[in-house]
């Protein structure tokens, strides 16, 4: 095995320098907050020009401490050594016997959320509906049985199902509705493809067999040019600022409020949104608009007069600093503007719509959205009374100039002389004898 060196640790072992003796983790936790943080351990070791790389809790079935996990890498370090490894991994690929799946879904979901779910953007949103879902009271059962109680191996669809019913009556939307059934159903895939599961109650034979509730677009726009200078006026600098970033690039909210100093170009005049802060995982480059160029320059120096670092947040406070939700100071503006059923996530929509009805391409919108599909792009796009009479416009022009084409060609044709006119103008006429 090629080394860059040893070091010596704390408890006297010398291990190779930057390898952490074959035991490490992938997250974005400083390494000093490995032995608390959540997150799963990795295992990585060379041994005669082979290296073995993959995760240690997952081999080995459990979330494991740090001390478990120093353990388990020495054993399998042993094994690697000693040639045995290969029959341990056979036998760490076989089937898990019936009674290791009858886990309760609560159990299943905290596997889940330290496994998966932190790698997602929003883990927080995730927690707030997992805890929605293991409170739920399943129907029929008796004694009563909550949905986190219930033996993950045995959820069915008429369980889903009824918690769609029991989110129906409580008069949630179909978005809302539809992001708790996504959940479950990235869940339960997750656990297919972990081995964890053995089927999962969205399938059967390979068939979907529970369908999304339609949802109805939002239509919410800013109507005109007054509504949109009564937001303004409304709304503190920081919103302020935000809307513009909003209406000129089609970012997410959260996007926006997490954009860094280090994250903006004043030379090639863009900014970045970067993979781990985008909800698709996908780094989007936008341009900068003459109107957002100006608020960026505004809120480039701090309160000393120097330039903010690198690491600073764009739209965070005075000093820089994150802020991570603008949602009181938004309704305030809201309501003093008279803008009631207008949402944050609104301005998003009112900005695809902005560039559609401007002549950009769907696909070029789609780019601005960081949509993967076009199909749910064009649900950003809202079509209002405006854009209607201009279509009609351009089809009355249309119409006026074929009409017109029409009536010249037939001008011309009419003024042109006929075949026979010609031919008898071009024949010399013959006097009759007298």
């Amino acid at each position: 095995m090629n080394t860059r060196g040893t070091r010596r640790l704390r408890d006297g072992r010398e291990v190779d320098i930057g390898r952490n003796d074959g035991l490490r983790k992938v997250c974005c936790c400083g390494r000093h907050k490995w032995a608390k943080c959540p997150h799963p351990w990795h295992f990585s070791f060379q041994w005669e020009g082979e290296h073995y790389r993959f995760s240690l809790d997952r081999h080995v079935g459990k979330k494991l401490t740090k001390s478990e996990a120093d353990i388990e890498a020495e054993r399998l370090r042993t094994a690697i050594r000693a040639g045995e490894f290969q029959a341990a991994q056979a036998r760490a690929q076989q089937p898990k016997p019936q009674q290791d799946l009858l886990t309760t879904f609560r159990q299943f979901a905290d596997d889940w959320r330290a496994r998966r779910g932190y790698q997602l953007v929003n883990p927080g949103d995730n927690d707030c509906r997992l805890k929605l879902i293991c409170a739920f009271v399943l129907p029929g059962t008796e004694p009563p049985m909550t949905f986190g109680d219930k033996p993950v191996a045995e959820i069915t669809t008429g369980d889903i199902e009824a918690y769609r019913h029991h989110r129906r009556m409580q008069k949630r939307s179909a978005v809302t509705i539809n992001h708790d059934l996504k959940l479950l159903r990235k869940m339960f895939t997750w656990g297919v493809r972990e081995r964890l599961l053995t089927g999962t109650p969205f399938k059967v034979n390979g068939e979907a067999v529970i369908r999304l509730d339609p949802e109805s677009p939002r239509e919410e726009r800013l109507t005109d040019a007054e509504a949109e200078r009564k937001l303004f006026e409304a709304a503190p600098p920081h919103v302020r600022g935000v809307i513009v970033a909003m209406l000129e690039t089609c970012c997410r909210p959260g996007e926006i409020l997490s954009l860094q100093w280090q994250d903006v170009d004043f030379e090639a005049r863009e900014l970045t949104i970067r993979a781990e802060k985008a909800k698709t995982r996908r780094v989007r480059r936008l341009p900068i608009s003459n109107r957002l160029f100006a608020v960026l320059e505004m809120r480039r120096l701090d309160p000393s007069g120097k330039a903010f670092p690198p690491e600073a947040y764009v739209f965070g406070n005075r000093l820089g600093e994150r802020i991570k939700s603008i949602r009181r100071a938004w309704e305030s503006a809201r309501e003093a503007a008279g803008l009631n059923g207008f949402q944050l996530r609104d301005l998003r929509h009112e900005a695809a719509s902005r560039f559609e009805e401007a002549g950009v391409l769907t696909t070029d919108v789609s780019r601005f959205l960081g949509h993967t599909s076009l199909s749910t792009t064009t649900r950003y796009l809202n079509t209002t009374s405006r854009r209607l009479r201009l279509a009609l416009l351009r089809v009355e022009q249309a119409r006026e100039q074929s009409k017109n084409l029409a009536n010249s060609c037939k001008d011309a044709s009419e003024s042109r002389p006929h075949a026979n006119d010609a031919e008898a103008s071009s024949t010399p006429s013959k006097s009759l004898p007298s």
